[in-house]
């Protein structure tokens, strides 16, 4: 079995796992990053509504000029029923960092991972992590596979984990997820009918189960999700579309904006919506980024954002710790932490905001979240930037 080496091991190419590689070659050139990446990038993935402010991240990662080339589709922001049947709209035309985005999920993955090989990256796509050995404090022996081919062993310095909610690295060395909401998302996929126009908002409607979400994708692609929990949802089946499609048509303001729409899949897709975050998000001569290491409330629309910022800043503090600064590591959970909390903070004050349904097993289920922070100018803060329901 053939074996390589690099400084660090990044497992995940998803948004986290590639920025991570991208930032790190960009940061310490002199690092040898691997990035390892399951798929080939040629599977659908799941789009995403990205704010304005994203530009940040992504100048930052030298990848703004290639994303104005990919065929996203520019967004005017969002419009939300929430707390009344009314839409309210969260405009961006003012914004100083232009327009919101609609996501090609798997353009924008692939052009991150193609980043990272352009800074100098090794790349591994079709590679899937067998099983890992500690070596102390020299790193990890990571054991891959790669489909057809031969398996391999690669010896790292230091582990990335980017694998997701699943955190399949950390978990292996001890880590525990604390779940704090437990929820699931049911999405189907319309087709826009030629010549018709739809809405470049993104819309979020409150119901009794939970909340649709709805927003227009690249080339006509129209995705719709239905965000509930166990009790909410609690008897229905999946297996053929008419129980989710008898809820949208009870959801009037997202059903109105399907009219000009076709339904094209024949099967719904159910993921887990989980909020939560590691008990410790690192370890020796490992880290987790991403979802990974916390996963938000899908109505903050800052997933993918997080899992930017969160590279970002996990590169920084990879740097230092590889330089010598015994505080680095310390410094990014807290980080972490602190973010998550007034995430929590701010997710309660939205869902409070929500009365028409007080006795529905989904509302009532989320009564209990958090209060808003102390401080007003941390809860302005947060009220800005977080959440665009």
């Amino acid at each position: 079995m053939s074996e390589d080496s690099c400084d660090v091991a990044v497992i995940g190419g998803g948004p986290a796992g590639a920025a991570m590689a991208v930032a790190l070659r960009r940061k310490a050139p002199s690092l040898s990053v691997t990035l390892v990446e399951r798929t080939t990038y040629d599977a659908p993935r799941l789009g995403e509504t990205l704010p304005p402010d994203v530009r940040l991240s992504l100048s930052r990662l030298g990848v703004w000029e290639g994303f104005l080339l990919d065929g996203h589709l520019a967004s005017r922001g969002t419009a939300s029923c929430w707390g009344r049947a009314e839409p309210g709209f969260n405009d961006t035309m003012m914004s100083p960092w232009g327009s919101a985005w609609h996501l090609d999920r798997t353009r924008f993955d692939e052009r991150l991972s193609v980043e990272a090989a352009g800074q100098g990256a090794r790349v591994l796509r079709a590679t899937t992590l067998v099983d890992s050995e500690s070596l102390g404090r020299s790193g990890y022996r990571l054991r891959l596979s790669h489909g057809a081919a031969d398996p391999s062993t690669l010896r790292a310095r230091f582990v990335v984990d980017a694998t997701g909610g699943k955190a399949t690295f950390a978990a292996a060395r001890g880590a525990r997820r604390l779940v704090s909401d437990r929820c699931f998302a049911v999405y189907g996929a319309f087709q826009l009918q030629g010549g018709a126009a739809f809405p470049t908002h993104a819309l979020v409607e409150s119901c009794p189960e939970g909340w649709w979400y709805s927003a227009l994708l690249p080339r006509g692609r129209v995705v719709v999700a239905l965000v509930g929990d166990g009790d909410s949802l609690r008897g229905l089946r999946w297996a053929t579309p008419e129980p989710w499609m008898n809820l949208l048509k009870q959801a009037p303001v997202t059903w109105a904006r399907l009219d000009a729409c076709d339904f094209v899949g024949e099967a719904l897709i159910a993921v887990p919506v989980l909020v939560g975050q590691l008990d410790r998000p690192r370890g020796e001569q490992w880290l987790a980024v991403g979802d990974a290491a916390c996963t938000y409330d899908p109505l903050s629309s800052q997933g993918i954002t997080k899992a930017l910022d969160s590279a970002l800043l996990a590169a920084d503090a990879l740097e230092r710790c590889l330089s010598g600064d015994a505080d680095a590591l310390q410094d990014y959970e807290s980080m972490l932490n602190a973010r998550f909390q007034d995430h929590q903070r701010t997710r309660g004050v939205y869902y409070r905001q929500e009365q028409r349904w007080p006795q529905a097993p989904f509302w009532m289920n989320r009564e209990a979240l958090p209060a808003p922070a102390a401080s007003p100018a941390q809860s302005r803060r947060s009220h800005s930037t977080e959440v665009n329901p």
